[in-house]
């Protein structure tokens, strides 16, 4: 999802979106590392771009503004909590045969990740309630909640009942668990993009590649808007 967003929002988009999709595309590899070596510090390739996907979407949510609410000191701050996050769990990664300090991490990542995702989520909620009249926002964020829960439900599944999915032909809930969030956040993200967009009066539309992928689409008007702009600096 993160390099379908990359492509579809190339061009028209402020840069934290495209911060947001090749963050979710290192997500990916991050988890295929992971998952295919089952090397504990490897599992630091996948959380710590999580930290900093949400932390990019919590300055996108808070920041929607034409102008600046909070200036420059508010991502420097957002920036340097998740290098310090970053570093505390690399630091216990390094530990990760003693089980405290395993916990220790555990805990630290899923708080960290956990609370900035719910005030992510809640100010994303707020954005659709703003947005009723538009066509598509409501439905997008409905499914993409729905699969999330679907996908959470598939893991817990997985984790709680690992020994009897093994003993029968294994449906791999944990990996549709993890295609289920790389939607949710997906959708999350064109959402938050969606209401800049708006904000930035360029006429955003949600469009869809065969019912399943969703994109924003900017109006004709604003595209060429954003052709001369190209057309006057290249000049």
């Amino acid at each position: 999802m993160g390099i379908f967003g990359s492509v579809m929002h190339a061009k028209g988009f402020d840069y934290r979106f495209t911060l947001c999709f090749r963050t979710i595309t290192v997500i990916g590899f991050g988890s295929i590392l992971f998952h295919g070596t089952l090397l504990f510090q490897l599992q630091h390739f996948d959380g710590i771009p999580m930290i900093f996907y949400v932390l990019v979407l919590f300055y996108s949510v808070n920041e929607n503004k034409k102008e600046r609410k909070f200036g420059i000191w508010f991502p420097i701050t957002l920036f340097l909590w998740g290098f310090t996050i970053s570093t505390v769990l690399i630091f216990l990664g390094g530990h990760y045969q003693n089980k405290i300090m395993r916990l220790l991490e555990f805990y630290i990542f899923q708080g960290s990740f956990f609370l900035i995702s719910i005030c992510v989520y809640i100010h994303t909620f707020a954005i659709v309630i703003n947005l009723k009249d538009e066509k598509g926002i409501r439905a997008l964020m409905t499914r993409g909640t729905i699969i999330f829960l679907i996908g959470y439900l598939g893991w817990n599944i997985d984790y709680h009942l690992c020994k009897e999915m093994n003993k029968t032909s294994n449906p791999q809930l944990h990996a549709w668990w993890h295609l289920a969030a790389s939607y949710s956040s997906y959708s999350i993200s064109l959402i938050v993009m969606f209401d800049r967009s708006k904000m930035l009066r360029k006429n955003p539309k949600i469009k869809w590649v065969y019912i399943i992928f969703p994109y924003v689409k900017l109006s004709e008007e604003s595209e060429r808007e954003l052709l001369m702009q190209k057309v006057t600096v290249e000049d």
